[in-house]
Protein backbone atom coordinates (compact mmCIF):
# COMPACT_ATOMS: atom_id res chain seq x y z
CA UNK A 1 0.00 0.00 0.00
CA UNK A 2 1.25 3.36 -0.73
CA UNK A 3 2.98 4.74 2.72
CA UNK A 4 0.86 8.08 3.93
CA UNK A 5 1.76 10.00 6.55
CA UNK A 6 0.49 9.63 10.65
CA UNK A 7 -0.42 13.03 9.65
CA UNK A 8 -3.08 12.04 6.75
CA UNK A 9 -4.03 9.33 9.26
CA UNK A 10 -4.69 11.44 12.32
CA UNK A 11 -6.21 14.24 10.11
CA UNK A 12 -9.13 11.20 8.36
CA UNK A 13 -9.23 9.63 12.07
CA UNK A 14 -10.49 12.75 13.75
CA UNK A 15 -13.14 13.53 10.55
CA UNK A 16 -14.75 10.59 11.62
CA UNK A 17 -14.28 11.18 14.65
CA UNK A 18 -16.20 14.61 13.95
CA UNK A 19 -18.81 12.32 11.82
CA UNK A 20 -17.58 14.74 9.03
CA UNK A 21 -16.94 12.05 6.50
CA UNK A 22 -18.97 10.31 4.37
CA UNK A 23 -17.82 7.01 2.57
CA UNK A 24 -18.74 6.89 -1.31
CA UNK A 25 -18.54 2.95 -2.65
CA UNK A 26 -17.19 2.27 -5.64
CA UNK A 27 -17.09 -1.04 -7.86
CA UNK A 28 -13.15 -2.20 -6.62
CA UNK A 29 -14.65 -2.38 -3.40
CA UNK A 30 -17.11 -4.80 -3.80
CA UNK A 31 -15.69 -8.63 -4.38
CA UNK A 32 -16.79 -11.79 -4.44
CA UNK A 33 -14.77 -14.62 -3.56
CA UNK A 34 -14.45 -17.35 -6.57
CA UNK A 35 -11.73 -20.12 -5.99
CA UNK A 36 -8.34 -18.61 -3.99
CA UNK A 37 -9.03 -14.91 -4.99
CA UNK A 38 -11.28 -12.21 -4.87
CA UNK A 39 -13.14 -10.70 -7.92
CA UNK A 40 -14.92 -7.46 -8.80
CA UNK A 41 -18.60 -8.31 -8.44
CA UNK A 42 -18.84 -6.15 -11.61
CA UNK A 43 -16.68 -8.69 -13.04
CA UNK A 44 -18.47 -11.73 -11.44
CA UNK A 45 -21.87 -10.82 -12.78
CA UNK A 46 -20.28 -10.12 -16.02
CA UNK A 47 -18.85 -13.46 -16.75
CA UNK A 48 -22.45 -15.07 -15.60
CA UNK A 49 -24.43 -13.09 -17.70
CA UNK A 50 -21.99 -13.55 -20.57
CA UNK A 51 -22.64 -17.37 -20.53
CA UNK A 52 -26.22 -16.97 -19.36
CA UNK A 53 -26.48 -15.33 -23.21
CA UNK A 54 -24.38 -17.02 -25.30
CA UNK A 55 -22.20 -14.19 -26.33
CA UNK A 56 -18.56 -14.78 -27.91
CA UNK A 57 -15.87 -14.65 -25.41
CA UNK A 58 -13.49 -13.95 -27.92
CA UNK A 59 -15.65 -10.24 -28.83
CA UNK A 60 -15.29 -9.22 -25.16
CA UNK A 61 -12.38 -7.61 -24.05
CA UNK A 62 -10.04 -9.56 -21.46
CA UNK A 63 -11.22 -8.65 -18.13
CA UNK A 64 -14.42 -7.58 -18.98
CA UNK A 65 -16.66 -6.13 -16.75
CA UNK A 66 -20.37 -6.10 -17.02
CA UNK A 67 -20.81 -2.42 -19.43
CA UNK A 68 -18.84 -4.37 -21.94
CA UNK A 69 -20.87 -7.58 -21.40
CA UNK A 70 -24.29 -5.54 -22.07
CA UNK A 71 -22.69 -3.67 -25.05
CA UNK A 72 -22.08 -6.46 -26.54
CA UNK A 73 -25.66 -8.01 -26.14
CA UNK A 74 -27.18 -4.61 -27.50
CA UNK A 75 -24.68 -4.64 -30.48
CA UNK A 76 -26.28 -8.40 -31.59
CA UNK A 77 -29.16 -6.71 -31.57
CA UNK A 78 -30.40 -7.87 -27.73
CA UNK A 79 -32.87 -6.07 -25.63
CA UNK A 80 -31.07 -4.26 -22.34
CA UNK A 81 -34.60 -4.37 -20.64
CA UNK A 82 -34.65 -8.08 -20.32
CA UNK A 83 -30.86 -7.18 -18.68
CA UNK A 84 -32.03 -5.80 -14.98
CA UNK A 85 -34.68 -8.73 -13.94
CA UNK A 86 -31.50 -11.09 -15.08
CA UNK A 87 -28.78 -9.29 -13.20
CA UNK A 88 -31.22 -9.20 -9.74
CA UNK A 89 -31.81 -12.81 -10.35
CA UNK A 90 -28.43 -13.73 -10.08
CA UNK A 91 -27.67 -11.70 -7.45
CA UNK A 92 -30.66 -12.92 -5.33
CA UNK A 93 -29.90 -16.89 -6.09
CA UNK A 94 -26.37 -16.51 -5.19
CA UNK A 95 -26.29 -15.61 -1.69
CA UNK A 96 -22.99 -13.83 -1.47
CA UNK A 97 -21.86 -12.94 1.65
CA UNK A 98 -20.43 -9.47 2.16
CA UNK A 99 -16.55 -9.12 1.57
CA UNK A 100 -13.79 -8.94 4.66
CA UNK A 101 -12.93 -4.66 3.46
CA UNK A 102 -16.93 -4.25 3.55
CA UNK A 103 -17.40 -5.53 7.30
CA UNK A 104 -14.39 -3.54 8.05
CA UNK A 105 -15.77 -0.71 6.99
CA UNK A 106 -19.22 -1.30 8.56
CA UNK A 107 -18.05 -1.72 11.66
CA UNK A 108 -16.34 2.02 12.09
CA UNK A 109 -19.27 3.58 14.08
CA UNK A 110 -18.27 7.11 13.21
CA UNK A 111 -20.13 6.53 9.69
CA UNK A 112 -23.81 6.59 9.77
CA UNK A 113 -24.08 7.54 5.90
CA UNK A 114 -22.59 5.93 2.83
CA UNK A 115 -23.37 6.58 -0.78
CA UNK A 116 -22.86 3.56 -3.18
CA UNK A 117 -22.30 3.68 -6.73
CA UNK A 118 -22.55 -0.09 -7.24
CA UNK A 119 -26.58 -1.88 -6.86
CA UNK A 120 -25.94 -4.57 -4.59
CA UNK A 121 -26.93 -4.59 -1.33
CA UNK A 122 -23.93 -6.24 0.05
CA UNK A 123 -22.80 -3.40 2.30
CA UNK A 124 -25.99 -2.51 3.56
CA UNK A 125 -26.28 -6.94 4.77
CA UNK A 126 -23.01 -6.25 6.55
CA UNK A 127 -24.25 -2.82 8.15
CA UNK A 128 -27.80 -4.08 8.52
CA UNK A 129 -28.56 -0.23 7.25
CA UNK A 130 -31.56 1.40 5.61
CA UNK A 131 -31.04 1.51 1.31
CA UNK A 132 -32.40 4.16 -0.32
CA UNK A 133 -32.10 3.93 -3.81
CA UNK A 134 -32.54 7.39 -6.51
CA UNK A 135 -33.74 6.45 -10.29
CA UNK A 136 -33.95 9.85 -12.66
CA UNK A 137 -38.02 8.68 -12.76
CA UNK A 138 -37.73 7.45 -8.50
CA UNK A 139 -36.20 10.32 -6.63
CA UNK A 140 -35.90 9.73 -2.90
CA UNK A 141 -33.89 11.44 -0.78
CA UNK A 142 -32.60 11.11 2.85
CA UNK A 143 -35.77 11.28 5.78
CA UNK A 144 -33.45 13.93 7.41
CA UNK A 145 -29.72 15.35 8.02
CA UNK A 146 -27.02 12.72 8.53
CA UNK A 147 -26.84 13.70 12.25
CA UNK A 148 -30.32 12.87 12.90
CA UNK A 149 -30.07 9.52 11.22
CA UNK A 150 -31.53 7.04 13.28
CA UNK A 151 -29.74 3.93 11.94
CA UNK A 152 -26.75 3.67 9.24
CA UNK A 153 -28.09 4.55 5.36
CA UNK A 154 -26.98 3.62 2.11
CA UNK A 155 -28.02 5.33 -0.72
CA UNK A 156 -27.24 4.06 -3.85
CA UNK A 157 -27.14 6.74 -5.98
CA UNK A 158 -26.99 4.83 -9.44
CA UNK A 159 -30.14 2.54 -8.03
CA UNK A 160 -30.90 -0.55 -6.26
CA UNK A 161 -30.89 -4.17 -8.18
CA UNK A 162 -34.56 -4.70 -8.89
CA UNK A 163 -36.59 -6.17 -12.09
CA UNK A 164 -37.29 -3.08 -12.90
CA UNK A 165 -34.96 -1.01 -15.54
CA UNK A 166 -34.34 1.93 -12.60
CA UNK A 167 -30.37 1.19 -11.93
CA UNK A 168 -27.04 1.23 -13.96
CA UNK A 169 -25.89 -1.86 -15.32
CA UNK A 170 -23.56 0.00 -18.64
CA UNK A 171 -22.08 3.42 -18.98
CA UNK A 172 -24.86 5.21 -20.35
CA UNK A 173 -27.10 4.27 -17.81
CA UNK A 174 -24.78 5.66 -15.37
CA UNK A 175 -24.73 8.75 -17.26
CA UNK A 176 -28.17 9.26 -17.29
CA UNK A 177 -28.37 8.92 -13.79
CA UNK A 178 -25.57 11.59 -13.37
CA UNK A 179 -27.25 13.79 -15.93
CA UNK A 180 -30.94 13.67 -13.82
CA UNK A 181 -29.18 14.48 -10.98
CA UNK A 182 -28.25 18.21 -12.32
CA UNK A 183 -31.78 18.70 -12.64
CA UNK A 184 -32.55 20.37 -9.36
CA UNK A 185 -36.30 19.65 -9.31
CA UNK A 186 -35.07 15.82 -9.56
CA UNK A 187 -32.09 15.82 -7.16
CA UNK A 188 -32.13 14.69 -3.83
CA UNK A 189 -31.75 17.93 -1.56
CA UNK A 190 -31.23 16.89 2.00
CA UNK A 191 -28.37 14.17 0.38
CA UNK A 192 -26.50 16.58 -1.56
CA UNK A 193 -26.63 19.52 1.30
CA UNK A 194 -24.22 16.78 2.99
CA UNK A 195 -22.57 15.96 0.00
CA UNK A 196 -21.42 19.37 -0.18
CA UNK A 197 -21.20 19.74 3.59
CA UNK A 198 -18.64 16.90 4.72
CA UNK A 199 -15.39 15.10 3.20
CA UNK A 200 -16.24 12.40 0.62
CA UNK A 201 -13.79 9.31 1.07
CA UNK A 202 -14.55 7.80 -2.65
CA UNK A 203 -12.94 4.18 -1.89
CA UNK A 204 -12.53 1.71 -5.12
CA UNK A 205 -14.62 4.27 -7.58
CA UNK A 206 -14.15 3.16 -11.32
CA UNK A 207 -15.18 5.95 -13.32
CA UNK A 208 -13.28 7.20 -16.55
CA UNK A 209 -11.64 10.67 -16.87
CA UNK A 210 -14.90 13.21 -17.85
CA UNK A 211 -17.38 10.60 -15.78
CA UNK A 212 -15.02 10.94 -12.68
CA UNK A 213 -15.30 14.62 -13.27
CA UNK A 214 -18.65 15.21 -13.94
CA UNK A 215 -19.54 13.06 -11.08
CA UNK A 216 -17.27 15.03 -8.69
CA UNK A 217 -18.46 18.62 -9.79
CA UNK A 218 -22.39 16.91 -9.44
CA UNK A 219 -21.40 16.00 -5.66
CA UNK A 220 -19.33 19.99 -4.73
CA UNK A 221 -22.21 21.91 -6.39
CA UNK A 222 -19.62 24.52 -7.18
CA UNK A 223 -16.73 24.61 -9.48
CA UNK A 224 -13.96 22.25 -8.70
CA UNK A 225 -11.73 25.56 -8.61
CA UNK A 226 -13.59 27.10 -5.63
CA UNK A 227 -11.77 27.07 -2.55
CA UNK A 228 -13.62 25.29 0.07
CA UNK A 229 -13.07 23.47 3.79
CA UNK A 230 -14.14 19.96 2.37
CA UNK A 231 -11.94 17.63 0.76
CA UNK A 232 -12.63 14.74 -1.78
CA UNK A 233 -9.99 11.80 -0.81
CA UNK A 234 -10.07 9.85 -4.26
CA UNK A 235 -9.00 6.11 -3.34
CA UNK A 236 -8.03 2.63 -6.00
CA UNK A 237 -6.72 1.65 -8.60
CA UNK A 238 -8.47 2.68 -11.50
CA UNK A 239 -9.53 6.19 -11.23
CA UNK A 240 -5.96 7.32 -9.82
CA UNK A 241 -3.96 5.49 -12.37
CA UNK A 242 -5.79 8.10 -14.91
CA UNK A 243 -3.25 10.55 -16.03
CA UNK A 244 -5.54 12.80 -17.65
CA UNK A 245 -7.81 12.99 -14.37
CA UNK A 246 -4.57 13.38 -12.31
CA UNK A 247 -3.52 16.32 -14.17
CA UNK A 248 -6.92 17.81 -14.02
CA UNK A 249 -7.66 17.87 -10.41
CA UNK A 250 -3.82 18.46 -9.83
CA UNK A 251 -4.52 21.80 -11.77
CA UNK A 252 -8.02 23.03 -10.96
CA UNK A 253 -8.62 21.19 -7.08
CA UNK A 254 -6.23 21.73 -4.56
CA UNK A 255 -9.18 19.74 -2.04
CA UNK A 256 -8.98 16.67 -4.24
CA UNK A 257 -6.66 14.57 -3.40
CA UNK A 258 -5.48 10.98 -5.03
CA UNK A 259 -4.37 8.47 -3.24
CA UNK A 260 -3.19 5.51 -5.80
CA UNK A 261 -3.57 2.50 -3.66
CA UNK A 262 -5.60 -0.69 -3.17
CA UNK A 263 -9.10 0.14 -1.64
CA UNK A 264 -9.53 -3.10 0.04
CA UNK A 265 -6.18 -2.52 1.84
CA UNK A 266 -6.87 0.97 2.66
CA UNK A 267 -10.35 0.27 4.41
CA UNK A 268 -8.55 -2.51 6.61
CA UNK A 269 -5.94 -0.03 7.12
CA UNK A 270 -8.40 2.52 8.50
CA UNK A 271 -10.18 0.08 10.07
CA UNK A 272 -7.37 -0.94 12.59
CA UNK A 273 -6.15 2.50 12.85
CA UNK A 274 -9.43 3.34 14.21
CA UNK A 275 -10.50 0.74 16.33
CA UNK A 276 -6.48 0.61 18.03
CA UNK A 277 -7.72 4.46 18.84
CA UNK A 278 -10.99 3.73 20.18
CA UNK A 279 -10.91 0.96 22.41
CA UNK A 280 -14.05 -0.84 23.00
CA UNK A 281 -15.22 1.05 26.53
CA UNK A 282 -17.02 -0.87 29.48
CA UNK A 283 -20.64 -0.40 29.98
CA UNK A 284 -21.26 2.50 33.01
CA UNK A 285 -22.40 -0.74 35.43
CA UNK A 286 -19.96 -3.85 35.60
CA UNK A 287 -21.35 -6.74 34.35
CA UNK A 288 -21.72 -10.26 36.74
CA UNK A 289 -20.70 -12.74 34.40
CA UNK A 290 -23.33 -15.84 34.97
CA UNK A 291 -25.15 -18.39 33.14
CA UNK A 292 -28.86 -18.44 32.83
CA UNK A 293 -30.67 -19.85 35.64
CA UNK A 294 -34.77 -18.71 34.50
CA UNK A 295 -35.57 -16.67 32.34
CA UNK A 296 -37.67 -14.66 35.08
CA UNK A 297 -33.62 -13.91 36.61
CA UNK A 298 -32.75 -11.48 33.62
CA UNK A 299 -31.39 -8.90 34.86
CA UNK A 300 -33.20 -5.43 33.59
CA UNK A 301 -31.06 -4.14 30.68
CA UNK A 302 -29.38 -7.49 29.68
CA UNK A 303 -28.41 -8.53 26.28
CA UNK A 304 -30.77 -11.52 25.43
CA UNK A 305 -28.17 -14.15 23.36
CA UNK A 306 -30.63 -17.22 21.76
CA UNK A 307 -29.57 -19.63 19.41
CA UNK A 308 -29.89 -23.41 18.06
CA UNK A 309 -28.02 -25.79 20.17
CA UNK A 310 -25.76 -26.93 17.02
CA UNK A 311 -24.34 -23.00 17.25
CA UNK A 312 -23.48 -23.22 20.82
CA UNK A 313 -19.54 -22.61 19.86
CA UNK A 314 -20.42 -19.57 18.16
CA UNK A 315 -23.04 -18.57 20.80
CA UNK A 316 -20.20 -18.90 23.36
CA UNK A 317 -17.64 -16.78 21.06
CA UNK A 318 -20.06 -14.14 20.93
CA UNK A 319 -20.86 -13.98 24.94
CA UNK A 320 -17.20 -13.93 25.41
CA UNK A 321 -17.08 -11.26 23.55
CA UNK A 322 -19.88 -8.82 24.29
CA UNK A 323 -19.13 -9.51 28.54
CA UNK A 324 -15.44 -8.50 27.25
CA UNK A 325 -17.09 -5.43 25.84
CA UNK A 326 -18.60 -4.97 29.32
CA UNK A 327 -22.45 -6.29 28.96
CA UNK A 328 -23.99 -7.83 30.80
CA UNK A 329 -25.38 -10.86 29.05
CA UNK A 330 -28.56 -13.23 29.68
CA UNK A 331 -27.40 -16.59 28.03
CA UNK A 332 -28.71 -20.07 28.30
CA UNK A 333 -25.25 -22.76 27.83
CA UNK A 334 -27.98 -25.49 28.16
CA UNK A 335 -30.54 -24.28 25.60
CA UNK A 336 -32.61 -27.25 27.94
CA UNK A 337 -36.41 -25.54 27.82
CA UNK A 338 -39.35 -27.12 29.24
CA UNK A 339 -43.05 -26.25 30.08
CA UNK A 340 -45.25 -23.34 30.40
CA UNK A 341 -43.52 -21.62 33.31
CA UNK A 342 -40.37 -21.76 31.10
CA UNK A 343 -42.23 -20.32 28.27
CA UNK A 344 -43.79 -17.50 30.76
CA UNK A 345 -39.87 -16.68 32.06
CA UNK A 346 -38.86 -16.50 28.76
CA UNK A 347 -41.45 -13.93 27.82
CA UNK A 348 -41.09 -11.70 30.89
CA UNK A 349 -37.17 -12.12 29.89
CA UNK A 350 -37.51 -10.45 27.12
CA UNK A 351 -39.52 -7.61 28.38
CA UNK A 352 -37.01 -6.97 30.71
CA UNK A 353 -33.57 -7.41 28.06
CA UNK A 354 -32.02 -4.16 26.46
CA UNK A 355 -31.29 -6.07 23.35
CA UNK A 356 -32.53 -9.29 21.65
CA UNK A 357 -29.77 -10.82 19.58
CA UNK A 358 -30.81 -14.15 17.72
CA UNK A 359 -27.69 -16.21 16.11
CA UNK A 360 -28.78 -16.92 12.75
CA UNK A 361 -27.24 -19.54 10.85
CA UNK A 362 -27.17 -22.46 8.10
CA UNK A 363 -28.10 -24.88 10.84
CA UNK A 364 -30.78 -22.83 12.75
CA UNK A 365 -32.30 -22.02 9.65
CA UNK A 366 -32.19 -25.93 8.48
CA UNK A 367 -35.19 -27.82 7.48
CA UNK A 368 -34.82 -30.00 10.74
CA UNK A 369 -35.08 -27.25 13.09
CA UNK A 370 -38.45 -25.56 12.03
CA UNK A 371 -39.89 -26.69 15.15
CA UNK A 372 -37.55 -26.05 17.64
CA UNK A 373 -37.94 -23.77 20.96
CA UNK A 374 -35.74 -21.00 19.66
CA UNK A 375 -38.54 -20.30 17.42
CA UNK A 376 -40.37 -19.27 20.63
CA UNK A 377 -37.93 -16.94 21.61
CA UNK A 378 -37.63 -15.44 18.01
CA UNK A 379 -40.98 -15.27 17.62
CA UNK A 380 -42.11 -13.80 20.85
CA UNK A 381 -39.02 -11.47 20.63
CA UNK A 382 -40.36 -9.80 17.29
CA UNK A 383 -43.30 -9.53 18.64
CA UNK A 384 -42.61 -7.57 21.62
CA UNK A 385 -40.75 -5.15 19.24
CA UNK A 386 -44.00 -4.79 17.28
CA UNK A 387 -44.56 -2.45 20.50
CA UNK A 388 -41.67 -0.14 20.04
CA UNK A 389 -41.21 3.02 18.22
CA UNK A 390 -39.92 2.86 15.13
CA UNK A 391 -36.27 3.60 15.24
CA UNK A 392 -36.27 1.73 18.56
CA UNK A 393 -32.92 -0.38 18.40
CA UNK A 394 -33.95 -4.02 20.09
CA UNK A 395 -33.84 -6.76 17.60
CA UNK A 396 -29.86 -7.37 16.47
CA UNK A 397 -29.67 -9.77 14.59
CA UNK A 398 -25.95 -11.89 14.58
CA UNK A 399 -25.12 -13.79 10.91
CA UNK A 400 -22.36 -16.61 12.21
CA UNK A 401 -22.35 -17.88 8.43
CA UNK A 402 -23.02 -16.52 4.74
CA UNK A 403 -26.77 -17.12 5.63
CA UNK A 404 -29.01 -14.52 4.16
CA UNK A 405 -31.39 -12.64 6.24
CA UNK A 406 -33.35 -10.86 3.80
CA UNK A 407 -33.49 -14.52 2.25
CA UNK A 408 -34.52 -16.38 5.32
CA UNK A 409 -37.81 -17.45 6.97
CA UNK A 410 -37.50 -15.14 10.04
CA UNK A 411 -39.34 -12.69 11.34
CA UNK A 412 -40.55 -9.62 9.28
CA UNK A 413 -38.95 -8.09 12.30
CA UNK A 414 -36.01 -9.40 11.76
CA UNK A 415 -35.27 -7.99 8.57
CA UNK A 416 -36.09 -4.99 9.17
CA UNK A 417 -33.09 -5.52 12.13
CA UNK A 418 -29.98 -3.49 12.18
CA UNK A 419 -28.41 -7.11 12.14
CA UNK A 420 -24.75 -7.70 12.00
CA UNK A 421 -22.13 -10.61 9.95
CA UNK A 422 -19.88 -11.59 12.50
CA UNK A 423 -18.33 -15.14 10.85
CA UNK A 424 -17.83 -17.80 13.64
CA UNK A 425 -19.27 -15.07 16.65
CA UNK A 426 -16.08 -13.49 16.56
CA UNK A 427 -17.43 -9.70 17.67
CA UNK A 428 -14.93 -7.38 16.08
CA UNK A 429 -14.40 -3.76 17.91
CA UNK A 430 -16.59 -1.29 15.78
CA UNK A 431 -19.52 -4.04 16.41
CA UNK A 432 -18.61 -4.00 19.96
CA UNK A 433 -18.80 -0.27 20.44
CA UNK A 434 -22.22 -0.18 18.17
CA UNK A 435 -23.90 -2.66 21.03
CA UNK A 436 -22.29 -0.74 24.01
CA UNK A 437 -24.05 2.22 22.74
CA UNK A 438 -27.23 1.25 22.39
CA UNK A 439 -27.37 -0.58 25.56
CA UNK A 440 -25.98 3.03 26.79
CA UNK A 441 -29.21 4.22 25.04
CA UNK A 442 -32.04 1.95 26.38
CA UNK A 443 -30.36 3.04 30.28
CA UNK A 444 -30.31 6.65 29.23
CA UNK A 445 -34.03 6.38 27.78
CA UNK A 446 -34.88 4.02 31.20
CA UNK A 447 -33.85 7.02 33.19
CA UNK A 448 -35.34 9.77 31.68
CA UNK A 449 -38.43 8.31 31.34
Amino acid sequence: MTDLSEGFWSNLLDYIEDRTVIPVIGSELVTVREGDRDVPLDHWLAGRLAADLGLPVAELPPGFDLNDAVSLHVRRRGEREELYAHIHRLLRTAALPPSEPLRALAGIPGFNLFVSLTFDALLAEALGAEQIAYAPNKVRDLPGPKADLGQPVVFHLLGKASASPDYAICDEDVLEHLHGLQDKQRQPKILFDELRGNHLLILGCSFGDWLARFFLRTARGVELSQKRRRQEMLVGDQMTQDAGLTLFLDSFSTDARMIPTNAADFVLELASRWHAAHPPKPASAAPVAREAGSAGSVPDGAVFVSYASEDLDAASRLVEGLRAAGLEVWFDRNALKMGDDWARSIRRGIERCSLFVPVVSRQSLSEANRRRYFWREWNDAADFAQGMAPDEAFLVPVVIDDSRIDRAPLPEAFKRAQGRTLPEGNLTPGAAERLVELVRDFHRRRRAA
